[in-house]
């Protein structure tokens, strides 16, 4: 899933053209992060009781056991990945991400969210909690 030039040891910013370059795969990583994040949760809200005598019942408990801790591995190993190529996750279901940008000395967000064709905001690095919600287009960014 993640390219030969993904898993090179990217610096601890990106360039425009890197995140351009790199959204695609991002994008169905996110993807398919908010559909395990979507099943994680359900299974959450199962609640059984079984009887401790009856195998059939416990051997069921430890298969959805089994199921459930693995759709947490293959969403923590994907997160993983994200933070390795450098992106920051920011909201898993708005599918909001955050990549690391230089402008003028300063560090900034390059900020991107689920359904956006290209990267088109950016946001201070301060203001992380209100990343989304204070985000600026990023002409702003080229013009100032």
């Amino acid at each position: 899933m993640v390219s030969a030039a993904m898993k090179r040891i990217l610096p601890s910013v990106f360039t425009l053209d890197e995140v351009e370059k790199v959204l695609p795969a991002v994008e169905k990583m996110v993807l398919k992060l908010q559909v395990l994040d979507g099943a994680i949760e359900l299974l959450e809200t199962v609640e059984m009781e079984i009887d401790e005598e009856d195998r059939a019942q416990v051997q069921y408990m430890v298969r959805f056991n089994k199921e459930f801790h693995q759709l947490c591995y293959k969403y923590y190993r994907l997160a993983e990945k994200l933070e390795l190529i450098g992106v920051v996750l920011q909201d898993i279901e708005e599918g909001v991400v955050d990549f690391p940008y230089v402008y003028r000395g300063k560090k900034v967000m390059l900020c991107w969210k689920m359904g956006e064709k290209r990267i088109t905001h950016w946001h201070e690095t301060e203001n992380v909690d209100a990343c989304y919600e204070g985000r600026k287009k990023i002409v702003d960014l080229i013009v100032r």
